[in-house]
């Protein structure tokens, strides 16, 4: 849009101005002169000449600065127009149901169907029936082709209408009551029964309303494209706006806007002849956006439910290792910890479920029931050393590692170096931006350490479940090839050693499968 520009030419802008003595300033001063201020007056004239010969220029009187009747009445018939629909607009408080509404009005019916497929109910639903692997599997088949759909055209469709949908609502929620009521203090907010009265005001008692109106007005896109929004408030019964009235008001805008009537007032009032309306573009697109957001909601979803399962899952293999009722050992590392962090939007201790069922593993089972079946079989047994050294090594890697694990819990204490660090650093993190670095680095170092932990704890498990199955093979062999004593060894159990050695398996099986659910989780 052009935007008129009366004023010195060009050429002239870039002649250097000469300094004046004292009395040409004077002279100048006293009888019109050439200096700024009178430049500033000869453009403000040009200006108000150039409205005068508008057809709206019954709307402003330059010479005493003055909005006349007809601008209101003007406002008053457009403010009657729109009423309604600024009043359906405040009462969507959030402009995302807006964007959602194009969005899913703009649907093809086979994205319809899949959207449908999309919801959580369905993914529920879904979930009674299928295994979630198949199920995720769709889903992401679904969601592919759902993104596929939007191709350029209908991307574009959606996109214009929201931007229709934008400028509209800008215009209508422009405050017209307010600024009538300067005009008229009788007239009342939604009531059109009478007309009122309205009479001539100063124009700087409305300039800001001028300048606020002017940026909406000007900055409504001239290539709109106002069908589908129309389409959509008339089948969803959203406004009693139609379209036909909307375009006879725009035109009527449109015209006012190429005069450059209402920038002109402005110049005229504020006495500032640069003075240019703002414009604001309507930049935002919500495609990309709602798709990324729809993915993040239906995989959530998903993985939420997988969650649950694994946890169920966890659950019932923990109540088969250590009974049923809560398995809590550590103190320091643990979501009640988590609980703090998270109010304080720093890291979390991001393995305290596998890392204290571990801990209780080795604590409880380790240190006595495989301890016991260590030192009946491996110390007493009789078979070759070469064969026994890998069970016989992950044995005291584990027995090393439950004092890692204390050492890792009683460090992260309030009276422990690492607790001390962390209960000293959270009350600076409201003014030290470095404090909470600092934190964040001592729960990643934790992590660190705890995922390590669980890591080699559970391969050193792997290696003595293998030896024992093989033990266990060999001791109901016939003739065994592993142990030579197998007899001998029956006497130092408390209960028969195949049976005693198969609960140990058995426990040991499942408590690897135990890392791996929770490690999934993590």
């Amino acid at each position: 849009m052009e935007i008129m520009d009366i004023g010195t030419p060009e050429k002239e802008k870039k002649i250097q101005p000469q300094k004046q003595s004292f009395l040409q300033t004077l002279f100048g001063t006293l009888f019109g002169g050439s200096g700024p201020d009178a430049e500033n007056r000869k453009r403000i004239k040009a200006i108000a000449k150039v409205f005068s010969k508008t057809r709206y220029h019954n709307f402003y009187k330059a010479s005493s600065s003055e909005i006349l009747p007809p601008f209101a009445k003007l406002f008053y018939d457009i403010y009657k127009i729109i009423a309604p629909t600024q009043m359906a607009f405040k009462n969507i408080q959030n402009k995302n149901l807006i964007k959602h509404q194009i969005i899913s009005y703009s649907l093809s019916e086979k994205q319809s169907e899949l959207l449908e497929h999309l919801s959580e109910e369905k993914i529920q639903e879904m979930s009674k029936k299928i295994p979630l692997e198949k199920i995720r599997s769709q889903i992401e088949e679904d969601f592919e082709a759902f993104s596929q759909g939007f191709d350029s055209q209908r991307a574009f469709l959606i996109e214009s209408t929201f931007k229709a949908y934008t400028a509209l609502y800008d215009f209508c929620m422009f405050d017209y009551y307010f600024m009538l009521k300067k005009f008229s203090s009788k007239i009342q907010e939604y009531s059109f029964n009478v007309v009122p009265a309205f009479e001539k005001i100063t124009a700087d008692y409305i300039l800001d309303d001028l300048k606020d109106f002017s940026t909406i007005l000007y900055s409504i896109p001239g290539d709109l494209y106002w069908d589908n929004l129309f389409n959509m408030f008339k089948e969803r019964n959203m406004t009693s706006l139609n379209q036909n009235t909307w375009r006879k008001v725009l035109s009527k805008m449109k015209s006012i806007q190429a005069s450059n009537a209402l920038e002109m007032i402005v110049q005229i009032a504020s006495k500032d002849p640069k003075y240019r309306v703002r414009i604001v573009e309507h930049t935002e697109t919500i495609v990309d956006t709602y798709l990324e957001k729809l993915e993040s909601e239906v995989f959530s979803t998903i993985n939420k439910l997988e969650d649950e399962q694994r946890s169920s899952k966890a659950s019932n293999i923990s109540s088969q290792i250590f009974g049923e009722g809560a398995v809590q050992v550590l103190k320091n590392y643990t979501e009640a910890s988590n609980a703090i962090f998270q109010k304080k939007e720093l890291d979390l201790f991001e393995y305290t479920e596998s890392l204290n069922y571990i801990a209780a593993f080795l604590t409880q089972f380790v240190k006595k029931d495989l301890q016991e079946y260590y030192d009946i079989v491996l110390i007493r047994g009789q078979w070759d050393t070469s064969v026994a050294q890998p069970m016989s090594q992950a044995f005291q890697n584990l027995l090393g590692l439950i004092s890692k694990i204390e050492d890792l819990d009683s460090s992260l204490a309030e009276e422990g170096t690492m607790g001390m660090k962390i209960k000293n650093l959270l009350p600076q993190m409201s003014h030290d931006p470095g404090a909470e670095n600092i934190v964040n680095r001592v729960i990643s170092d934790s992590n660190e350490l705890a995922k390590e932990y669980i890591t080699d704890g559970t391969k050193d498990l792997i290696t003595i479940g293998k030896m024992i199955k093989q033990l266990i093979d060999d001791h109901q062999s016939k003739k065994p090839v592993i142990v030579q004593n197998w007899k001998e060894l029956e006497k130092f159990g408390e209960k028969p050693l195949k049976v005693f050695e198969v609960e140990i398996y058995k426990k040991i099986y499942y408590f690897v499968q135990l890392m791996q659910t929770c490690m999934r989780n993590s």
